[in-house]
């Protein structure tokens, strides 16, 4: 049986400027080249058409002409840096297309050499309109969501505050008081994840901030927050667990007199996993505090943490060090398997 006839391989093949010109006229995608003078000098078909210009219209720096003013200086100065340090980039920016409607697409250049020498730049660009539109429509909405949890927050406060005048004896006005401590936390937390609307929360730049806002919100910005930390990304969900552990610790340390110092630490141990420690410089913990508590009266608030410890599959370590220290180690709910 004769053998089928093999295609001839890859580097025999050659493409004429015929061939060439009817891939890129025909590519889903914008395609742009430039010079090593940072001088753009070819278009392919879809991006005259799209822009209702020629080719000679274009060249140089014509493409700019069709930026969006309001894109137009980080546009042309994220491409000249790129350019000069002979490096890739990506930038998105809205182009105005021949009715004069503007759409966002998004740019990716990347040097080009002929011989070992530099010879300028190529470039894709991708319309990206719906999906910028998509985003902006999910900003809206959790803006409108925040806006409404921080309302049913505030009026919930203002019941418990309320209660707290009107109610008889310490006893109860002191449990008024952590229970408005605690909402006044979730809003702390609500607020701060607000502000992360990548899909992840970087543990390194939420917990300090969140940290320094409790204390604010306990009345004691005179005590010093030492933060020492490193990236760590989780969700949202964990995200919201770790700083509502955060909040209770912090709330304790100001009730319970845990000195004028507060150290927050986020980092890795060198088994890789998480680690977030909270740290005071009081008395540390009474010798009966050190074991796992139940939840109840005189206990720091621990009794809470354990249970959103173990939601979050940390393992929680309690001891006195210069001070009360509690330590979590977890591993981010994004790198478990």
């Amino acid at each position: 049986m004769q053998s089928p006839e093999r295609p001839a391989p890859y580097a025999d093949i050659r493409m004429g400027e015929a061939e060439f010109r009817e891939l890129a006229d025909n590519a889903p995608v914008m395609i742009w080249r430039s010079r090593p003078d940072k001088l753009c000098d070819w278009f392919n078909k879809p991006w005259e058409d799209f822009v209702g210009r020629s080719q000679e219209q274009l060249f140089g720096y014509g493409w700019a002409e069709d930026v969006h003013p309001d894109d137009f200086d980080r546009c042309v100065a994220t491409y000249t840096a790129a350019f000069d340090a002979r490096e890739r980039f990506t930038m998105p920016y809205r182009l105005r297309r021949r009715d004069g409607v503007y759409r966002w697409f998004l740019d990716n250049g990347a040097p080009f050499y002929r011989n070992g020498e530099f010879a300028g730049y190529f470039g894709s660009c991708v319309d990206i309109t719906e999906q910028r539109e998509l985003e902006d429509h999910q900003r809206v909405l959790l803006a409108e969501l925040n806006h409404r949890v921080k309302n049913n927050l505030q009026l919930i406060l203002s019941f418990l505050q309320l209660s707290k005048a009107r109610a008889q004896g310490d006893e109860a006005r002191e449990l008024l008081q952590t229970a408005i401590s605690r909402i006044q936390g979730v809003g702390a937390v609500q607020d701060q994840l607000h502000r992360n609307t990548g899909g992840q929360v970087d543990l390194g730049s939420y917990l300090p901030t969140l940290a320094r806002t409790v204390l604010d919100a306990e009345g004691r910005t005179d005590m010093t927050l030492v933060a020492q930390t490193q990236s760590v990304a989780v969700s949202f969900q964990m995200a919201s667990d770790l700083g509502l552990i955060v909040n209770e610790l912090i709330t304790n340390i100001v009730k319970h007199g845990g000195g004028d110092r507060v150290q927050l630490e986020v980092g890795r141990d060198d088994d890789g996993r998480a680690r977030l420690v909270v740290r005071d410089s009081g008395a540390g913990f009474a010798p009966a505090l050190l074991n796992e508590p139940a939840p109840g009266k005189g206990l720091r608030g621990l009794g809470l943490v354990s249970a959103l410890a173990g939601r979050c599959g940390a393992q929680l370590i309690r001891e006195n060090r210069d001070g009360a220290c509690v330590t979590l180690r977890f591993t981010p709910d994004l790198e478990r398997n």
